[in-house]
C-alpha cells in the first residue's frame, strides 16, 4: 500500500513491508490490557512500492556523500548597442564530507573577455577544542563580526576583494577569529560576471568575543596603494578600526561603535561614534542614539557617512493587527555648526480585517536642503486576487512628483502567477515637467510539465514626449533529469527618472533622466548532477531524506513585503543557508538549495553583497521550514535604508 510506504519511509525504515506500529494514548484502567497493536498489511493485488525509489529517483545514485555538480555553458551578447557575441562557462558544485565540513565551488569564465571570478568554500570545518573553521579562496567578500552586521543606524562599507578569508567560531566560548587579504574590485559583466581589480590590496582581521550579557568585537583594515577606477593614478594608503561592545540586560541592550581611521588623502586621524540602545516591552521596541562621524570620513578608502553629527529616537510596534515604526533625527553639521535641522520617518500598516490592509508613511527632511515623501495603501484579497491602490509623492532637489498606481496579483492555479501594475501621475522639476503614466506585468507559467515562461515588462510615457520600457523574459525547458536549456532576453529604451532616497547620512545624488538603451540575449545549456546518501543530506541528520529551497531577493520599492510587476530582483547578492552553504542570486535575483534536510532552517542575506542604499533590515534572516521531497519557496524584500 502506497501510504504504508511512505509512512515507513518517515518512521526511518527501508522496507516497503515494514509493520508500523502505534501505541495507544488512551488511558488504562485496573488491570485493563493495553490496545492490541495496529499492524499495516499490503493490499492483495497492489504491488508494494519502493520508498526509496519513486519515479523522478531511479537514476539517482545513492553512493558515496551528499554533492551536487552544475556545469552552464552561456553564450550571449553584451547589453550594449555594437556589442558582440560572448561566451561564458560556469561551475557550480558542493559535497558533503563526514569531517571536513561542506566543499562548495562557484566558478565564471568568459574566455573572449579575459573575466573569470572563482570561489572556493569550505564551511563548517571541524577541529579540537569545539571550533569551528570556514575558509573562502577567490572573490569573497570582507569579513565583519556578527556583532557590527547588525542593523545600525551609520553603516560601514565593505567590498569584493580577490583573495582568502579565514573564519574560526567556537560556540562554547562565544568567539569569533576571521582574517582576509586580497585585490579589491566588483563583479561586472554578461553573460557570466568577472572581476575588475582595483589598484591596491586589501588585508583585515577581527575578532568578537562575550558571555550570556554582553558582546565585543574589533576589526582592523588596512589599504596599500588603493585608487579608484576613474583616477587610477590616485592611489592611496590608509588604515581603519572597528571597535563595538554590546551589553544586555532584560528587556535592555545598548551598543557602542567607534571608527577610527588614518589615510594618506587626509594625512591625519578621522573618527566617527555611534551609540544606540534599546528597549523592548512586549510587542514595542524602543530605541535612542546618538552619532558624532567626522568630516571626509571613510573607510579603507569607501566613502561612508561623514560631517554629521545628532541624535535620534525610534519606535517600533508590532501586533496581529498593527505594524508601525518611526524614527526622528535631530542633526548638525560639524564644519558648518550653523547648519542644523531634522529628519522624519514613518510607516505603519494596520489589518482592518482578513481581507483588507491598510498603510502609509513617509519621510521629510530638513537639513542640507529640504525633502520629503509620503505615500498611503489600501491592500484587499478578493475573489480575484490581492488588490492594492497606492498613492505616493515626493519632493528632493528641484523634482516634484504625484503618483496614484494600482497593483494586482491574480488568483491563478498553482505554479502560476501574475502581477500586473498601472501608474499615472506629475512631475515638475528642471528634468521633467508634465504628466506621466506607465504599466507594468510580470508572469510566471508552466508551458507543459517541462517548459517554464517567467519575465516582466514595464513602459513609461511622459508628457513632454520622454519616454522608456523594458523587459526581462525567460524561458526554461528542462529536458531531462539532468539536462536543460535556458533562455533570457533583457531589453531597456528611452531615459528613466531616477528617484533618490531621503536619508542625511547617505547623502543622494542630485535626481538626473539617465538613458538605459540596452539590448541582450543569453542561452544557457545546462547539465546538473545529485548524487549521494539519502541518509546525509544536506545540514541535516542522518535518515532525514531531503527537500529543497527556492527563493528570491528583490527591490521591495513600497514595503509591501509582495513582489509586485514593477520591482525587479537582486542580483549577484549572496545568500546563506544555516551559514554553511553560500549561493549568489542570479539576474532576476533567484537562488536555489537543491537537497536540504527537512526542518526549520535560516536563510541569511549578506547586507554587503546589497546595492545602495537597499538593506535587509529584520528580513536580513529568514527562518524557513523545509518539507520531504518538496520544494520550499521563500521571498525575501530589501527596502531603501531610512526611507
Amino acid at each position: 500500500m502506497r501510504w504504508a510506504a511512505i509512512l515507513s519511509v518517515a518512521m526511518g525504515f527501508s522496507s516497503a513491508d515494514a509493520q508500523v506500529r502505534l501505541t495507544s494514548t488512551k488511558p488504562r484502567n485496573g488491570d485493563q490490557p493495553p490496545a492490541p497493536e495496529y499492524v499495516d498489511r499490503v493490499i492483495e493485488g497492489i504491488a508494494p512500492q519502493d520508498p526509496l525509489e519513486s519515479e523522478d529517483e531511479r537514476e539517482y545514485v545513492r553512493a558515496g556523500w551528499p554533492r551536487f555538480l552544475r556545469l552552464e555553458t552561456r553564450l550571449g551578447t553584451q547589453p550594449f548597442e555594437g556589442s558582440g557575441r560572448s561566451v561564458g562557462f560556469t561551475v557550480a558544485g558542493a559535497i558533503d564530507t563526514p569531517n571536513h565540513g561542506t566543499l562548495s565551488i562557484d566558478a565564471n569564465f568568459a574566455p573572449d573577455e579575459s573575466r573569470t571570478a572563482f570561489t572556493l568554500r569550505q564551511r563548517g570545518l571541524p577541529v579540537d577544542g569545539g571550533w569551528m573553521v570556514n575558509n573562502e579562496i577567490g572573490i569573497t567578500s570582507s569579513l565583519t563580526p556578527g556583532l557590527m552586521r547588525m542593523p545600525s543606524r551609520v553603516f560601514v562599507p565593505s567590498q569584493y576583494t580577490r583573495g582568502a578569508t579565514t573564519e574560526w567560531l567556537n560556540e562554547a566560548l562565544r568567539t569569533q577569529v576571521m582574517a582576509s587579504a586580497g585585490t579589491p574590485g566588483l563583479l561586472e559583466g554578461y553573460p557570466v560576471a568577472g572581476f575588475r581589480a582595483r589598484q591596491g590590496s586589501l588585508a583585515s582581521i577581527a575578532a568578537q568575543t562575550g558571555s550570556s550579557s554582553w558582546d565585543a568585537a574589533i576589526r582592523h583594515e588596512a589599504a596599500y596603494g588603493i585608487s579608484s577606477f576613474s583616477n587610477p593614478a590616485g592611489a592611496m594608503d590608509g588604515d581603519s578600526t572597528h571597535v563595538a561592545l554590546r551589553a544586555e540586560a532584560g528587556a535592555h541592550t545598548i551598543q557602542a561603535n567607534a571608527v577610527s581611521t588614518r589615510s594618506t588623502e587626509t594625512s591625519d586621524t578621522r573618527r566617527g561614534v555611534w551609540v544606540e540602545g534599546e528597549w523592548k516591552r512586549g510587542p514595542s521596541l524602543y530605541g535612542w542614539g546618538f552619532f558624532r562621524l567626522d568630516p571626509r570620513l571613510s573607510w579603507s578608502g569607501e566613502g561612508m557617512s561623514n560631517d554629521t553629527e545628532g541624535a535620534f529616537v525610534r519606535g517600533a510596534w508590532r501586533t496581529r493587527q498593527w505594524s508601525a515604526e518611526a524614527n526622528v533625527d535631530a542633526l548638525r553639521s560639524i564644519s558648518r555648526p550653523d547648519d542644523s535641522g531634522v529628519y522624519v520617518s514613518a510607516n505603519g500598516r494596520w489589518r482592518w480585517s482578513r481581507s483588507l490592509t491598510l498603510g502609509g508613511g513617509g519621510s521629510f527632511r530638513d537639513f542640507g536642503g529640504r525633502a520629503g515623501s509620503a505615500y498611503v495603501d489600501v491592500r484587499q484579497q478578493n475573489e480575484w486576487g490581492f488588490s492594492g491602490i497606492r498613492l505616493d509623492g515626493t519632493s528632493n532637489r528641484g523634482l516634484r512628483t504625484r503618483r496614484l498606481g494600482l497593483d494586482h496579483a491574480w488568483s491563478l492555479p498553482q505554479g502560476w502567477s501574475l502581477n500586473t501594475t498601472l501608474t499615472t501621475g506629475r512631475e515638475s522639476g528642471e528634468e521633467a515637467t508634465g504628466s506621466l503614466w506607465g504599466a507594468a506585468v510580470s508572469l510566471s507559467a508552466p508551458v507543459g510539465n517541462d517548459i517554464k515562461l517567467m519575465g516582466n515588462a514595464s513602459t513609461e510615457r511622459r508628457e513632454d514626449g520622454t519616454r522608456s520600457s523594458g523587459a526581462n523574459l525567460n524561458v526554461l525547458w528542462r529536458v531531462d533529469r539532468n539536462w536543460s536549456i535556458e533562455a533570457n532576453f533583457l531589453y531597456s529604451r528611452g531615459r528613466q527618472l531616477s528617484l533618490p532616497p531621503i536619508d542625511p547620512l547617505a547623502p543622494p545624488p542630485v535626481p538626473d533622466l539617465f538613458p538605459t538603451d540596452s539590448r541582450s540575449y543569453f542561452l544557457v545549456l545546462r547539465y546538473e548532477e545529485s548524487a549521494g546518501s539519502r541518509l546525509i543530506p544536506l545540514g541535516g541528520p542522518p535518515g532525514a531524506g531531503g527537500g529543497s529551497i527556492e527563493g528570491v531577493v528583490f527591490l521591495d520599492g513600497n514595503r509591501s513585503d509582495t513582489q509586485e510587476a514593477g520591482e525587479p530582483g537582486a542580483a549577484g547578492v549572496t545568500v546563506h543557508l544555516d551559514g554553511r552553504y553560500a549561493v549568489r542570486t542570479d539576474s532576476q535575483g533567484r537562488f536555489v538549495f537543491p537537497f536540504v534536510a527537512p526542518g526549520p532552517h535560516v536563510i541569511r542575506v549578506l547586507n554587503e553583497t546589497l546595492p545602495l542604499p537597499w538593506d535587509a533590515g529584520e528580513r536580513q534572516e529568514s527562518r524557513v521550514e523545509v518539507i520531504i521531497r518538496e520544494a520550499t519557496r521563500v521571498e525575501i524584500p530589501v527596502v531603501k535604508r531610512n526611507d
